[in-house]
């Protein structure tokens, strides 16, 4: 499937897919609500189901931080 792919293709495709976990698993590793089982999990998830997990880290897994 991607063997027609040259240089710079495979590095837009590198980009649109590392650009969007890499901010993913910062924005998790900076969140301070959760545990850190709850991070290991929450980073396993955009490995696993890529795009899914980019979706449901942004929309269901990030909680705001308690007032203080």
């Amino acid at each position: 499937m991607l063997g027609n792919l040259g240089g710079w293709h495979l590095l837009i495709l590198s980009v649109v897919w590392i650009v969007p976990f890499v901010i993913t698993v910062v924005s998790i590793a900076r969140n301070r609500v959760a545990s850190g089982t709850a991070k290991a999990v929450w980073v396993l998830i955009p490995l696993l189901f890529p795009w899914l997990g980019l979706i449901l880290w942004f929309t269901i897994g990030r909680k705001p931080a308690p007032a203080r």
